[in-house]
């Protein structure tokens, strides 16, 4: 079931989690939408104004325009997924990458690790994020505490560029040559929901496996 919070909430929930994974429990899965555009910013970034709200993130990288996404959170003991955060992170973008290729799409996982230019996270894939014909199209993050770890992310499901334009500075032309929507290669929320379903039931179903 997908969650519709603010963006205030949504973050405080996955910070919650990782502090949860970190005393034992897990793995603790979210999938959430919202409630109205805002900009979340990543942990070390300064803090800037915007017409629309804004929301530190509990991790790291560039900031990111939210409001026509699907967002997405596992937070678990690192020992439960790999021997650090590299593998946790691929085994975890492997596997949502495979699932939504069923839609008979083809995507890559960036392997940039450099910095990039720019306060929005728009401009370069980094490290794990998946890309479309080399324009992003899932976003993500990770944080790992002394025994867990939190990644979480964002799939454009659809984006309104002019407004895009308008909130962060960024030329339209730019964001439409950096990024690509779900709606942009003809796959609706339902069946997007459908796919995203299907991946957290597997990783459920798999952690549960792991653990016996």
């Amino acid at each position: 079931m997908i969650e519709v919070l603010s963006g205030t909430e949504n973050m405080k929930r996955d910070f919650q989690n990782l502090l949860k994974a970190e005393e034992g429990m897990g793995p603790l899965f979210r999938l959430y939408a919202w409630k109205e555009p805002t900009v979340s910013v990543g942990l070390f970034q300064e803090l800037r104004e915007f017409p629309v709200c804004v929301v530190r993130r509990p991790t790291g990288g560039g900031a990111l325009l939210h409001g026509w996404d699907i967002s997405f959170s596992v937070a678990d003991l690192k020992e439960r997924w790999g021997k650090n955060y590299k593998v946790i992170y691929l085994s975890f973008m492997n596997s949502l990458k495979k699932h939504l290729e069923k839609f008979g799409i083809t995507l890559e996982i960036s392997k940039y690790s450099g910095a990039y230019d720019g306060y929005f996270c728009f401009y370069h894939p980094t490290f794990g994020e998946l890309t479309y014909g080399g324009k992003k199209i899932v976003a993500c993050a990770m944080r790992g505490l002394k025994r867990s770890f939190l990644l979480h992310g964002s799939l454009f499901l659809r984006f309104d560029y002019d407004f895009a334009q308008r909130i962060t500075g960024v030329p339209k032309e730019v964001l439409k040559d950096r990024l690509i929507s779900f709606e942009e290669l003809g796959i609706g929320q339902k069946e997007l929901l459908n796919v995203l379903g299907d991946f957290f039931a597997s990783l459920r179903l798999r952690k549960t496996s792991d653990s016996l």
